[in-house]
C-alpha cells in the first residue's frame, strides 16, 4: 500500500474515533441529552450522532482538499505567513479561553436564576459532566462546522464569485452564523466561531479542537464548583 493511501486510511480511522468518542461522551450525558433529542432512545441518539460525527469527518476531508484547507494539522510549516501567524493564533486561542470563561462565569453568578432558565441542565453538572460536555461539544461541533461546513460554503462561494478572499470571508461568517444559531448567546458564539474557523483555516482541526474544549471545559468546571 502506498504512502498517500495509508495516510488516507489513517484519517479515515481518525473520524471512527472521533465518532466513538462522541458516543461515549452521548452516553454519559444522556440525562442532559435527552432533553434535546425530544426524549428519544439512547440507541437512537447514540447511532444519529455517530453517523453524524462520522460521515461529516469523511466527507469534510473530501471538501478541505479541493479548497486547500487542513484536516487535522497544517504542516507546511516553512511558509513564512504561518511562521508570522503562530504567535498570534496561540493568543487567539488564549483570548477565546479567557473570554468565554470570564463572560460564561459572570453571566452565571450575576444573573443566577436566568441561566438556570435558559439553561436548565446546568443544574446537573458535575467537574465530570462538565468536562465530558466540553470533549463532546469540541470534538462534534469542530467535526461538522470547522471540517464540513466550512470548506462546503467555500468550494460553493469560490465557484460562484471566483474569488478566494470573498468565499474565506463569506464562508467563515456563515459558518460561524450557523454556530451562533443553535447557542443560546448568539454574539458570543458567532464572534467565538469566527476565531475558531480562522484557527481551523490557519493550523487545522486539533487546534481549534483543544482550544474549543478549554473555552467550553474551564467556566463549565467552575460552575460546577459553585452548585
Amino acid at each position: 500500500m502506498k504512502r498517500e493511501e495509508v495516510g488516507k486510511v489513517r484519517l479515515l480511522l481518525s473520524f471512527f474515533v472521533v465518532a466513538v468518542l462522541v458516543v461515549a461522551m452521548d452516553a454519559t450525558l444522556m440525562p442532559i441529552l435527552g432533553r434535546y433529542y425530544f426524549q428519544a432512545s439512547i440507541a437512537s441518539v447514540l447511532i444519529y450522532d455517530f453517523g453524524v460525527t462520522l460521515m461529516a469527518g469523511w466527507v469534510g476531508m473530501f471538501f478541505a482538499r479541493r479548497v486547500s484547507s487542513p484536516v487535522w494539522w497544517r504542516s507546511n510549516y516553512d511558509l513564512p505567513v504561518l511562521r508570522q501567524k503562530t504567535r498570534v493564533l496561540v493568543l487567539l486561542c488564549l483570548l477565546v479561553v479567557v473570554c468565554n470563561t470570564v463572560l460564561n462565569f459572570v453571566y452565571y453568578v450575576a444573573y443566577h436564576d436566568q441561566a438556570l432558565q435558559v439553561s436548565p441542565w446546568l443544574i446537573l453538572l458535575t467537574p465530570e459532566i462538565a468536562l465530558a460536555l466540553s470533549l463532546r461539544a469540541a470534538l462534534n461541533e469542530q467535526v461538522v462546522f470547522r471540517l464540513f461546513l466550512f470548506p462546503l460554503i467555500l468550494l460553493i462561494v469560490k465557484c460562484l464569485t471566483k474569488s478566494q478572499k470573498a468565499s474565506l470571508v463569506i464562508a467563515g461568517l456563515a459558518s460561524a452564523f450557523l454556530v451562533g444559531l443553535i447557542h443560546p448567546g448568539f454574539v458570543q458564539a458567532f464572534l467565538i466561531g469566527l476565531a475558531l474557523v480562522y484557527i481551523y483555516h490557519m493550523r487545522g482541526l486539533l487546534p481549534a479542537m483543544i482550544t474549543h474544549f478549554f473555552a467550553d471545559a474551564v467556566p463549565l468546571v467552575l460552575i460546577s464548583l459553585m452548585l
